[in-house]
């Protein structure tokens, strides 16, 4: 081959990779071949046929009137690429999904457009522009009992809906009988003439909601958030739709709520919404996808062949896992990675959606599952967390810095440019004019930068601050008090009445006023000033009984009492106090066992714990106490073991110290 021929292929396959690269980056886990679906009010998936909705015009334009743009044109293969206007951003939808856009104006041979809160520019030949009054269907919103319900059209052509989307809790600016137009989802026309004018103007001024932009809670609720529901509930409210909609049939999503939860708590991905999601993406559990290949979110399955190329997992659980630590945690969720847009559902112009799906209202849907599944539990979860927006307005694109301290120099992220970014804000009093926000990001360690390389999600560590200036707070938060102000604590957790009883006692007050630390293992540092706590904290002088127990530590009196006392003795290797450390089971009942002693109680019980397996596990210092912890149902095994050396959650020590209270009446 010639050198001028070999150049021209080269060149040929350098183009053939920077197009495969531009479109993996444009559509990320989109396939385009997926099945087409609708959904009802009540959150029900069905099956749609798709095929082309070109409107029956001789004309294309028609300057008199309002216009539309209409994206199915291609039937089946009906993703579009577009440019977003002020940003250059890529972005994909799919006219299958949502036919119709409002029509901006064209411009150079590319039509100016908006939908899905998206203003974009896209290829005249791509989309049609027709008349309004041509089309037989346009995407609208009405009221229902109550609730905003979106009426979608896939195809033009048709009169009726594919999609009737129960958006959220209707705000009283919106009538029930009147019929609204939008293509953000924030502001609301009667008029679609005066909403295009408004659109072409960059501004909402003659909107319903002018001054008070709508921002459905599930679908702007970041991700970094947690459900008040157990698991159990979650598991009862799947039930009651599969009932409801398939008769009881089979279904992959069944039992999943303990991973749910399990994976929101080391990953930090809201467990309601990942059931949300993976109901829409596998049509609650029953599509092929999840029956064959335990594959709940449509993982890796790539626009041509999406049955064959979806990843299969041994089991649900490793696929909840790797949905909530590698595609969200260390993916759409953290700001370093290419497919970030926001931590949160959203739409077209940002959130998970501007990347996950060309479904425009994917987020929409999702969101409109958590509302469904809200309202089976008891609606606990809705407009819990204090949520604030930047750059409210689809027209503004800042990019602010976010810091991790309130006196911080310099930023240690931003936020992008995308409009409509949503924050939980944990504190809207501002220090320093800045709010308390959670990070969507992983933070290191040292609180110096991000870092991804874990996924792990620490949610009483990783906060940021971003200047209050640059959010609109769109939800306040419940006002919670007592225990029920803490994110983790669930209500009708098995754990519930035990922390409420050592919290209302000032005995355990949790790692910070928004996190209890369900999750964490206790310390022994932790558990020392507990048992000084239960003591009433009698004053002691600063002796250095143990030489890593320095003067001013939140524990350092309870370590002197302690030892003073015999009821701690430290490590007899190095004489180290060790608060640090996780406290083990045979340690919390040794100490306890002392601290019983000291007071005078009766500890003569003693309970048999050689029928436990693991008996002779136990150490020489702590056998008389374990007996006597057994003996008076202070430990009452773990899965059948003593598990002597085994650690304790904080939680399961609220247990242990009620118990212990109790008994002896304190």
């Amino acid at each position: 081959m010639g050198k001028s021929k070999k150049l021209i292929v080269m060149a040929i396959l350098l183009i053939l990779t920077f197009c495969s690269g531009y479109q993996m980056e444009t559509r990320a886990e989109e396939h385009i071949d997926r099945p087409y679906t609708g959904m009802d009010e009540e959150g029900n998936i069905y099956a749609v046929e798709s095929e082309s909705g070109l409107v029956d015009e001789t004309v294309t334009t028609y300057a008199e009137e309002a216009q539309v743009v209409n994206f199915n044109t291609k039937g089946s293969a009906a993703v579009t690429e577009y440019t977003e206007a002020y940003t250059g951003n890529a972005g994909y939808t799919n006219g299958g999904y949502g036919a119709d856009a409002a029509y901006l104006g064209t411009e150079n041979g590319k039509v100016k457009f908006m939908l899905s809160g998206v203003v974009g520019y896209v290829n005249q030949n791509q989309v049609q522009i027709v008349k309004k009054s041509s089309a037989k269907s346009i995407s609208h919103y009405k009221v229902s009992d109550g609730w905003i319900v979106h009426a979608l059209t896939y195809n033009m052509n048709q009169t009726n809906y594919a999609g009737q989307i129960r958006v959220g809790k209707a705000p009283s600016y919106l009538v029930q009988g009147n019929t609204y137009y939008s293509y953000d989802g924030h502001y609301f026309y009667t008029d679609y003439s005066i909403m295009l004018e408004d659109y072409k103007a960059e501004n909402r001024n003659r909107a319903v909601n002018a001054q008070n932009p709508y921002f459905n809670y599930f679908q702007y609720l970041p991700f970094r958030s947690m459900t008040s529901y157990n698991s159990d509930s979650l598991d009862a409210s799947v039930e009651v739709m599969l009932s409801s909609m398939y008769g009881g049939g089979s279904s992959k999503l069944r039992a999943t709520g303990n991973s749910m939860i399990q994976n929101q708590n080391t990953y930090g991905v809201n467990g309601l919404l990942m059931l949300s999601i993976a109901a829409n993406e596998s049509a609650w559990g029953t599509s092929s996808i999840a029956q064959n290949k335990n594959n709940l979110f449509g993982l890796n399955a790539v626009d041509s062949s999406p049955g064959t190329s979806a990843d299969t997992y041994a089991d649900v659980n490793t696929c909840i896992k790797n949905f909530a630590q590698g595609y969200m945690s260390k993916g759409y969720l953290h700001p370093s990675d290419w497919r970030y847009f926001g931590g949160f559902l959203g739409n077209k112009a940002s959130g998970v959606n501007v990347k996950y799906a060309s479904d425009p209202y994917w987020g929409e849907k999702a969101a409109a599952i958590a509302w469904n599944l809200d309202e089976k539990m008891g609606n606990q979860d809705q407009f819990e967390y204090t949520i604030g927006i930047k750059d409210v307005l689809s027209t503004n694109h800042n990019n602010y810095p976010i810091y991790m301290e309130s006196n911080s120099a310099a930023a240690s992220y931003q936020s992008k440019n995308q409009a409509t970014t949503a924050y939980l804000i944990l504190d809207s009093q501002s220090e320093n004019g800045l709010y308390m926000i959670q990070s969507d990001g992983l933070i290191n360690s040292s609180k110096t930068g991000l870092d991804a390389s874990s996924g792990v999600y620490d949610f009483e560590n990783m906060h940021a601050y971003i200047g209050s200036s640059n959010l609109v707070i769109v939800n306040e938060g419940r006002e919670l008090t007592g225990v029920d102000a803490f994110r983790d604590v669930i209500s009708g957790g098995w754990y519930y009445d035990y922390v409420k009883y050592v919290y209302d006692r000032g005995i355990m007050t949790g790692m910070n006023g928004r996190y209890f630390g369900v999750a964490e293992n206790l310390k022994r540092a932790q558990f020392a000033t507990i048992i000084y706590r239960i003591a009433g904290s009698p004053e002691v002088k600063y002796e250095p009984v143990f030489w890593d127990v320095p003067d001013g530590t939140f524990y350092t009196s309870a370590a002197i009492w302690a030892q003073m006392n015999d009821i701690i003795t430290g490590y007899t290797s190095d004489g180290s106090f060790g608060g640090g450390d996780d406290i083990t089971r045979e340690q919390m009942a040794t100490i306890m066992f002392r601290y019983a002693q000291h007071c005078g109680y009766d500890t003569s019980q003693r309970g048999d714990i050689s029928m436990y397996p693991d008996a002779t596990n136990v150490s020489g210092f702590a056998s008389e106490a374990m007996q006597w912890a057994s003996a008076i149902g202070l430990i009452k095994g773990d899965n059948g073991m003593l598990n002597p050396q085994g650690s304790a959650s904080r939680v399961h020590c609220a247990a242990i110290i009620t118990r212990f209270m109790e008994f002896y009446k304190l």
